[in-house]
């Protein structure tokens, strides 16, 4: 949860804490619904917090797992290219289909396996590398590790999605208890203006704070050329 949505957050309990205390304010008609939402509010962001919270973790764990299906692919390209190069010495511009790509795009790393797997596929090219020590099973290796890959993929993409979800679902929650908050405080200071100190708590009560400012740089003093008067 971004910090700015935890101080709000914070603000929120503090306005159902202090709805719990007095409660002869519900004697206003538009009260009580209020004290209602600010508990939903208050409730729903917790769920949500704690749902983003497992999301984060998800993600960060399809990230990990995206990574070793990468590398796990990417070492099993690298084979087969190192061994059509040594092909090659023999049969010339063999090792041309069976290059890596030059980018570091995971859709560039799936398209040149799959295409490693169809220039692979006939039984004469299948027969060299074999000739030269591949596994007769490489290119049903190779043809896993793409699939891993995609999986992997398609997995972290949806964890990602979730988590932000999750956002969207706290950004919509806190602007329901913003609202509400704006709501109360004109029926407070209605209820109680003639009650300073039930007023000053609910000054303490309904405060949001604000993050620190960021400090401006400052420029550095330009030093006078020389011959020129100092500014």
């Amino acid at each position: 949860m971004q910090t700015s949505h935890q101080r709000r957050r914070e603000t929120f309990l503090r306005l159902k804490a202090f709805a719990a205390t007095h409660t002869d304010i519900s004697a206003v008609a538009a009260w009580p619904p209020l004290v209602t939402g600010i508990n939903t509010v208050c409730s729903d962001l917790e769920g949500h917090a704690a749902a983003e919270a497992a999301h984060d973790g998800a993600a960060l764990q399809g990230t990990d797992i995206r990574g070793s299906a990468r590398s796990a692919l990417r070492e099993g390209m690298e084979r087969i290219a190192r061994t059509a190069r040594g092909i090659a010495e023999q049969h010339p511009g063999f090792n041309a289909q069976f290059r890596m790509p030059l980018s570091n795009n995971d859709q560039d790393l799936i398209d040149a396996a799959l295409g490693m797997v169809t220039a692979a596929s006939p039984a004469d090219v299948k027969a060299k590398f074999i000739s030269y020590g591949m596994p007769a099973d490489f290119i049903e290796d190779l043809q896993e590790d793409i699939a891993e890959f995609q999986a992997a993929i398609t997995d972290q993409s949806g964890k990602v999605g979730d988590r932000k979800s999750s956002g969207v679902m706290i950004d919509k929650t806190v602007d329901d208890g913003m609202s509400i908050k704006r709501q109360m405080d004109s029926i407070v200071h209605n209820f109680y203006h003639d009650r300073p100190d039930v007023l000053a708590e609910w000054e303490t009560a309904s405060h949001v704070e604000r993050g620190p400012k960021r400090r401006k740089a400052i420029a550095p003093t330009e030093l006078p050329k020389k011959d020129e008067p100092p500014k």
